[in-house]
């Protein structure tokens, strides 16, 4: 994972390669990162920092001992996060729901024709 964010990174100027990327592509890394981000909120100050990666809050528990160490982060793009059920980890699921919008009205009616 380090590695593939480190493109997006101004970390990256330190390295002797050059890489080729897009600035403009969203980005979500999410994932058991086990730090409880309600007692440690400094701990993903790294992510901000390095990647310019923003976390995206969350309301409840991502386990059933009450902690937050799941957490999502984005740029360029703000996925609703939602609760859901399961019964077979200690895990709660997060879902991410992702609503995508044309960029321009012209974009729409050129899609709305294609379909």
């Amino acid at each position: 994972m380090f590695s593939e964010l480190l493109k997006y990174s101004e970390t990256r100027l330190l390295i002797g390669e050059e890489f080729h990327i897009d600035k403009d592509v969203p980005i979500i890394v999410m994932g058991d990162f086990n730090v409880d981000v309600k007692r440690n909120e400094k701990a993903f100050g790294f992510m901000k920092k390095h990647f310019d990666l923003n976390m995206v809050p969350t309301n409840y528990p991502s386990t059933l001992g009450n902690s937050y160490i799941d957490s999502t982060f984005t740029i360029k793009i703000n996925p609703e996060l939602l609760n859901y059920v399961c019964y077979f980890s200690y895990h709660r699921p997060i879902l991410h729901r992702i609503v995508t919008y044309p960029r321009m009205v012209e974009e729409f009616k050129a899609r709305e024709l294609t379909l």
